[in-house]
């Protein structure tokens, strides 16, 4: 082989060296951002939990309002009575099916 030859052949390998290492960079930048991105869809259903039972407890609380308040706020409890009875009664419709 002559010197050309050599030196174009050291060449080649160090680029193919150099692809090497950034794949493994790229690869362990790779399995990070999977790691984080787990963590995130983790941290988003135990936001969306938190949300789902503040929302029934402000129902919960605005129905004890509404059933407390005074007679001329009584015909909207009656709405909402009405209204969880309702969706009671499909909730069971559904586990009766």
């Amino acid at each position: 082989m002559s010197v050309d030859q050599v030196e174009i052949l050291d060449g080649i390998k160090g680029k193919i060296q150099s692809v090497k290492d950034r794949m493994r960079e790229q690869k362990a930048e790779n399995d990070r951002l999977k790691q984080k991105n787990e963590d995130l869809q983790q941290m988003v259903q135990q936001k969306q939990a938190l949300i789902e039972e503040l929302e029934q407890k402000n129902q919960q609380l605005s129905l004890v309002k509404s059933i407390m308040a005074d007679s001329e706020d009584a015909h909207d409890a009656r709405i909402r009575i009405n209204r969880i009875v309702r969706e009671i009664d499909k909730c069971i419709a559904l586990l009766n099916r």
